[in-house]
């Protein structure tokens, strides 16, 4: 489906002819009979009753122009939106955030944010994912980036990003030498496992997945760590192994501080999400800062986020 068949079926219907439906469009009016021609034929239904003078809607076109004048409001909508964010001066956006999210994914957009409106002062709190949820159901932030979390009814977790684990060790550490042949998990545990603290989303996924793919339930010689640099730091040293975030150790894969291990069966991942409070209306701040993640799409395309559009801008226009 081509979305200028759907913006030529509604302004014929607005309109009622399609000779003036033409001249609004600034299209000829056999271009706009083939468009019209083109969707009903990918519909597989009759859109106008032509068997009059003046054409009009059939069943089927009338329940079309229900949702073509639901869309086209909603772009509109999102200009408008985006027109007001625009001339934003001043104000405040507390944002809350996983350590991954806030240290790693939301940098390169603090800066950009920043640049676009110099006038937003904007604070970052940090958390797990449960604590994300909590401080925007109580208002503390207005806009929460974490892992999935038990839903409450007043919160929406809008899906954004899928962040791929990695097991790593320093380039001096004995077990750099996996890197190029595959280790079982067993061989995994014979070094000092980092591990996230307790109540995160990956330290239970660890703990998962060795129960699943070894005879322990968990890395027995293990080091808890909630700082993510902290980690990196021990692991770049030589010292233990340790699963983390593609996202945070890019840089140190390229350099070669750090090594990927090939460890047999390990493919974990986190999905992240936006999360925003479906009972209050959000501020012009956040919707700018939302704005940034429209930005940042492939190819600049509304389809990269349709949840994430019509969920924000239905409770919040």
């Amino acid at each position: 489906m081509d979305i200028d068949h759907f913006k030529t079926f509604n302004q014929v219907a607005i309109s009622g002819s399609f000779t003036r439906a033409a001249q609004t469009l600034f299209l000829s009016q056999p271009a706009i009979s083939m468009q019209i021609q083109a969707l009903e034929s990918y519909l597989k239904v009759s859109l106008f009753d032509r068997s009059r003078r003046k054409i009009s809607l059939t069943k089927e076109g009338e329940v079309l122009f229900e949702y073509t004048q639901r869309i086209f409001h909603l772009f509109d909508e999102v200009q408008s939106v985006f027109q007001d964010i625009s001339k934003l001066q001043v104000g405040r956006l507390t944002i809350g955030a996983t350590g991954v999210m806030g240290t790693y994914y939301l940098t390169r957009f603090i800066q950009r944010f920043h640049e676009r409106f110099p006038g937003i002062e904007l604070e970052i709190l940090t958390g797990n994912s449960h604590h994300i949820a909590e401080l925007v159901a109580s208002g503390e932030a207005e806009l929460g980036f974490a892992g999935r979390s038990v839903i409450r009814s007043q919160l929406q977790q809008v899906f954004l990003h899928r962040e791929n684990y990695k097991v790593v060790v320093g380039r001096d550490s004995p077990l750099a030498e996996h890197s190029t042949r595959e280790m079982s998990p067993a061989q995994l545990l014979e070094a000092p496992f980092i591990m996230r603290e307790k109540g995160t989303r990956m330290r239970a996924k660890v703990n998962s997945w060795f129960k699943r793919h070894s005879a322990n339930i968990a890395p027995q010689n293990r080091v808890t760590l909630s700082n993510l640099e902290a980690t990196k730091r021990l692991i770049g040293s030589g010292y233990g192994v340790t699963a983390i975030p593609y996202l945070a150790i890019s840089d140190e894969l390229d350099s070669g501080d750090l090594v990927e291990l090939r460890v047999k069966g390990f493919n974990l991942s986190v999905d992240y999400y936006l999360v925003c409070h479906s009972e209050r209306s959000l501020s012009r701040a956040a919707l700018g800062f939302i704005s940034l993640l429209y930005d940042d799409s492939p190819d600049n395309e509304w389809g990269q986020f349709p949840e994430l559009l019509e969920n924000i801008f239905r409770n919040h226009r």
